[in-house]
């Protein structure tokens, strides 16, 4: 059976602590096997940090709330947490912000490895500039093939370093019963259709610090980084279909203001 790997918060500080961060262009595959992202490219893109910097990816949604995966907040408190916003690298650059509270879907992982979505809102309210600002969420569904946008600082492979700049890479959305089809015989049941799926070949996909980050089509939010089978091995990544949880994130937002 092939090893099926959900990014828990536990997992990714143990690989961050024993690998050194890559500062510059001395690895050939990224994300795994993206680029370096442009400076203002993803303004909405957050590093949750924690005891051992950066843990998990995030998306501000709004000028006091950022949309992540509810594994990344698990093992963890608001006190102990600093989102980085503002910046591509994570050595530098950015402004960090205090952590007031979580909320966390309250069906997460029921059934197991579902409705992996939390919200997180900071202490303070976020200041708009060119390099932070908000994203908006999609409600509509993914046309067949798209092209679909990842960005993170996660591990440049399973037992790679991570990067010190931020990823992005263009990957193919694959739809609910092939993404089901796919995983179905050494892992069943983990795909339903809380998810949205990708792939385009082996050596192209995500890895441990990209979960909770966003998945982006044309411009608005598709996708929060959830699962893998680690790190694209030719398996699709699964990742919160945030259309599906729209009424969920709207409705939270709105009753904790």
């Amino acid at each position: 059976m092939k090893s099926f790997i959900v990014f828990t918060l536990c997992a990714v500080f143990c690989i961050i602590s024993a690998h050194p961060m890559l500062d510059d262009d001395d690895a050939q595959n990224r994300v795994v096997g993206g680029t370096d992202a442009a400076p203002g490219a993803a303004p909405f893109q957050v590093s949750l940090q924690g005891l051992f910097g950066h843990s998990c990816g995030g998306s501000i949604i709004d000028r006091q709330w950022v949309l992540t995966a509810a594994h990344c907040v698990q093992l963890t408190t608001p006190k102990l947490m600093k989102v980085l916003v503002g910046t591509n690298l994570l050595s530098c650059g950015g402004q960090r912000y205090g952590v007031e509270k979580f909320f966390v879907h309250s069906r997460y992982n029921q059934p197991k490895f579902s409705n992996d979505i939390a919200l997180v809102k900071l202490s303070s309210t976020l200041q708009f500039n060119d390099l932070v600002q908000p994203i908006a969420y999609s409600e509509r569904e993914l046309p067949e093939n798209a092209t679909l946008t990842l960005t993170g600082w996660g591990l440049l492979s399973a037992v790679g370093p991570m990067t010190n700049k931020l990823q992005t890479i263009d990957l193919k959305y694959v739809a609910y019963e092939e993404c089901k089809r796919m995983h179905e015989n050494d892992n069943p049941n983990v795909v339903d259709i809380g998810h949205v799926c990708t792939l385009t070949k082996e050596g192209e996909g995500v890895c441990f610090g990209d979960s909770g980050g966003p998945l982006v089509y044309e411009g608005k939010l598709v996708g929060v980084t959830n699962f893998a089978v680690p790190c694209a091995k030719g398996f699709p990544d699964g990742y919160a279909r945030v259309s599906y949880y729209h009424d969920w994130i709207r409705t939270t937002m709105a009753n904790n203001s």
